[in-house]
């Protein structure tokens, strides 16, 4: 091929010298063109094809390989395929200056190649990314961080390939030589390394997953995950700011994750009303009669009573002292009536812990303690439903004669 367009310029009356040199010229400009041929022949109709094969099936995962111009990336490397077989062409064989261009070009040409084919990766690692986040269920965890080693990998072995194919050195020395600066690169990549590790063992235990409510009071944490990768985790808080943490600092300082309750469909209420000890005690007959009206609890004290009275005359009780057998308190009725009350309450969960029970006494009164769950985990009504049981149980209390303990502003009253 060169002699050809060597003879052409010999024949136009230019000397050899002369000639030579506008037939290499000349030789790489027509590989300069048909390294653009082969470029817009591949892009126009072999990559097209293959994109419209690929729609036709209607395949989400060959949509998805479209999204990111996989094939187009690797479209890229078909010129420079071209370019590194056809440039031996312009070798004279009698100058060697050819022979260096030659090494040169084709050199740098292998660089590309190992790039373009880096670039092709990372596409495709982006669209299997994008098709596992698209196709996952809520319970798999996230490949984020999998995919950034996999990138870091592969562009660390590109640019050691890359160095010694300018170098003309073997990759092997290159490789050798690392052990020489590993505790430099353990220092350089130390969150890197400890975020792999620590996004392995918390896609193995599932600790959290993108969507999750979680808090981390060590870092004022306390909202959703928006992103989980190799060394940072993304949580944006109630308040609508975002705050990044080390993703290694799950394991340190340990997360409490609420999936649990939201996957369950029931969120708990645990709250106390302290009640004064003063205003407990037995129920007269006019407080039973009054309380009897109550729907919640006329079954529950008709009941009682006769399972009372059968006692007491069982065991021949003084019924003028109430302290001498068993009779009914205010706080007892008060309990049966929440207990009775939220058993009717159709926002309470009939499934998981329904417990009323009386805490320790301490200096601020009997504790009766609701331990119980509602069946709506959303927050805004969850702080609704547990807002509406308090208003009106507080509310009920008086009419069991009972009293709410609090300290009054600036009255301390010490009872002996």
């Amino acid at each position: 091929m060169l002699s050809i367009f060597t003879d052409l310029y010999i024949y136009l009356q230019l000397n050899l010298t002369y000639a030579t040199v506008l037939a290499v010229l000349s030789l790489i400009l027509l590989i300069v063109i048909i390294a653009w041929i082969v470029n817009f022949l591949t892009k126009t109709y072999i990559v097209y094809l293959v994109r419209k094969v690929l729609a036709k099936t209607g395949s989400s995962w060959g949509e998805t390989l479209i999204k990111f111009n996989v094939f187009q990336r690797l479209s890229q490397i078909s010129p420079a395929i071209a370019i590194y077989i056809l440039i031996p062409l312009i070798n004279t064989g009698t100058h060697p200056w050819t022979n260096d261009f030659i090494s040169v070009v084709r050199t740098g040409v292998m660089a590309y190649i190992v790039l373009a084919f880096v670039w092709f990766l990372m596409s495709l690692l982006n669209a299997m990314g994008s098709y596992y986040k698209l196709k996952k269920l809520d319970h798999h965890p996230s490949i984020k961080g999998y995919l950034q080693l996999a990138k870091i990998i592969i562009w660390a072995a590109a640019t050691i390939l890359v160095i010694s194919i300018l170098l003309n050195k073997s990759p092997w020395i290159f490789l050798t030589g690392l052990g020489a600066i590993s505790a430099v690169l353990m220092l350089v990549f130390k969150d890197t390394i400890l975020g792999f590790v620590a996004s392995v063992q918390v896609s193995t235990y599932d600790m959290i997953r993108v969507g999750d409510w979680i808090t981390m009071p060590a870092f004022k944490v306390d909202g959703d995950v928006i992103d989980v990768s190799i060394n940072t985790v993304k949580i944006r808080n109630f308040d609508k700011t975002v705050t990044t943490i080390p993703t290694y600092s799950l394991m340190i300082n340990g997360v409490q994750n609420w999936r649990g309750m939201q996957e369950t469909g029931g969120r708990r209420i645990k709250r106390a009303i302290n009640f004064d000890i003063d205003t407990i005690k037995f129920c007269d007959k006019e407080l039973i009669g009054t309380l009897s009206e109550l729907k919640y609890l006329k079954e529950y004290i008709q009941n009682k009573e006769k399972e009372i009275e059968k006692y007491n005359t069982e065991r021949c009780v003084n019924k003028a002292l109430p302290i001498d057998g068993r009779s009914l308190t205010n706080i007892g009725l008060f309990r049966a009536y929440v207990e009775s009350y939220l058993h009717h309450n159709e926002y309470i969960s009939k499934d998981l812990t329904f417990l009323i029970r009386q805490l320790q006494p301490t200096q601020y009164g009997l504790p009766l303690e609701l331990y119980i769950f509602t069946n709506d985990t959303n927050w805004v009504r969850y702080e609704n439903i547990q807002s509406d049981i308090f208003d009106h149980l507080l509310a009920a209390v008086p009419m069991f004669e009972l009293k709410v303990f609090q300290i009054m502003s600036g009255t301390i009253t010490a009872k002996h």
